[in-house]
């Protein structure tokens, strides 16, 4: 097939370079999928060479699969972070299936198939942090993925074979639950607490609890940073580009550069709270 037959799987033309402030209401829309994969509705964010979030939205009942144009099949390192509803996870080719509730979140290494459903009461929203990012690249390996012969909807072992804490899963997934991160301290004169819900060498994925009036010390990273602000009013500022000053509010997002200094501030009387993904390397 030549590269111009190729069915989109993301819009394309949306890369950052320098330290991008996106509003809500600027992040572009994009319908992923067809009658046989099913439709996503998709808000693209923060992209560049090394990293991209997005986010995707899904009524009660909705799912999605593959279909010949839209395998759900990339070269990436992807992290699933629940923002609303209840979303269930599907590996296709292991039968492993997880189910993410509200600020619950998965992580599945490059070349993992996934198949996703809602089956809950209301619509789901997630936001998937990804490296390296969805140019038109991953239609091209996507595309490449020969179709799977044999569809396994539950994991080998589980029926006659399920024990609570006995049973060894061979799952390709890890779904962290609400509560299960792992965390760190971040400064001396400022410190503030990150909670990490992924770190490898590809991908970084956390989120960050700011009191009210609290600030941090500059912090950068050697891969670039997207942010998404899940509640509250979060202030960056930049000091070494022009002293930026940015007002996050609930669903805004940013893209920081690797080895851009920036600072978190919550100015307002209420907490605030961020999600992270840094590709590839966090420090």
């Amino acid at each position: 097939m030549a590269k111009k037959d190729l069915r989109p799987q993301g819009p394309t033309g949306i890369t950052y370079a320098e330290p991008t402030f996106i509003p809500a209401r600027d992040a572009k829309r994009f319908l992923w999928g067809d009658e046989q994969a099913g439709y996503v509705s998709d808000w693209i964010y923060g992209s560049s060479a090394k990293i991209h979030m997005m986010a995707f939205s899904m009524n009660v009942g909705a799912r999605f699969g593959n279909s010949p144009d839209f395998k759900t099949y990339y070269n990436c390192a992807e992290t699933y972070y629940c923002l609303k509803g209840q979303f269930t996870f599907h590996c296709p080719e292991t039968g492993e299936v997880h189910v993410l509730e509200k600020d619950d979140c998965l992580y599945f290494p490059p070349n993992t198939w996934h198949w996703g459903y809602n089956f809950g009461h209301e619509e789901c929203r997630i936001i998937e942090g990804l490296t390296p990012r969805t140019t038109v690249a991953v239609e091209a390996y996507a595309i490449k993925q020969p179709w799977l012969k044999s569809i396994r909807y539950a994991e080998d072992g589980l029926i006659h074979g399920h024990v609570p804490g006995e049973r060894a899963s061979k799952a390709r997934a890890t779904l962290v639950k609400k509560g299960q991160a792992v965390s760190e301290i971040v400064g001396e004169t400022r410190p503030m607490r990150v909670d990490l819900v992924v770190s490898t060498r590809m991908l970084t994925t956390g989120t960050i609890d700011l009191y009210k009036g609290q600030q941090s010390e500059a912090i950068s990273h050697l891969g670039d940073k997207v942010m998404y602000v899940l509640e509250g009013q979060v202030n960056v500022h930049l000091p070494d580009h022009d002293g930026s000053w940015w007002e996050m509010r609930a669903d805004d997002t940013a893209f920081i550069p690797g080895n851009c200094r920036h600072m978190f501030f919550n100015t307002s009387d209420a907490p605030a709270r961020l999600l992270f993904s840094v590709a590839p390397e966090y420090r």
